[in-house]
């Protein structure tokens, strides 16, 4: 797999440039429904409020699907993360003492030992055999299993010239940052009531036009 194609995998512009177009029709939507409800409550003409109430409903509608799947499908996003520092770590090229001739792969290289380094860890998952598609294994010709990222620092601070397969760190690094994640639970349980309270008020709003259109009488329809 090339730098471009893990580019391509990772960072998917194509999806993010969807997700943009997605919240801004979403905006569109919501000042539509908006301008429905205002005019049909200003004008007290049932059609608006009727297509008022049924707009949030359809929308609070599909907000429950989209959490639904959400949360059944919690665990595809989270084997297509791992399937992604795994892509990456197949870029892990080149030695401290090489000539940087890829640049690509020096600095996915550098990326993972600062990530290595940071949080105690080693690789994906800490297995044997994960370095072994990578350009940094070549390079070595296999006498290594693990770099020297793997392994903690000396007393100075600085990598050993080898990580042997009994000293590297047992964590694997997918286990970190998920456990980085899970330490941001309380901002989700922020957006959680956020999501809880919108919810509430979509519900008030539709009880509210339907309200609105039955207390309008057949005669004032007229007018």
């Amino acid at each position: 797999m090339t730098i471009h194609k893990f580019t391509l995998k990772a960072t998917k512009p194509t999806a993010v440039r969807q997700i943009g177009y997605l919240l801004l029709v979403g905006g569109l939507l919501v000042i539509f429904v908006a301008f429905l409800g205002c005019c049909g409550a200003a004008k007290e003409w049932r059609p608006l409020l009727c297509c008022y109430a049924t707009c949030l409903m359809v929308i609070l509608a599909t907000e429950i699907a989209a959490a639904i799947y959400a949360a059944m499908h919690s665990h595809m996003f989270e084997n297509d993360f791992r399937e992604i520092l795994r892509a990456s770590l197949r870029l892990y090229n080149g030695t401290d003492s090489t000539k940087k001739k890829n640049v690509d792969g020096m600095l996915m290289k550098a990326a993972w030992d600062k990530l290595m380094i940071e949080k105690s860890c080693c690789g994906v998952d800490s297995k044997m055999g994960e370095f072994n598609e990578s350009g940094w294994f070549h390079l070595t010709k296999g006498r290594h299993m693990f770099p020297p990222a793997c392994c903690p620092t000396d007393g100075n601070g600085k990598l050993k010239p080898v990580c042997p397969l009994t000293s590297r760190h047992t964590d694997g690094c997918y286990a970190k940052i998920a456990e980085s994640f899970q330490e941001l639970t309380s901002h989700f349980k922020v957006v959680s009531w956020t999501v809880v309270l919108i919810a509430l008020i979509q519900v008030f709003g539709i009880i509210v036009g339907f309200w609105l259109c039955d207390s309008i009488t057949s005669e004032d329809d007229l007018f």
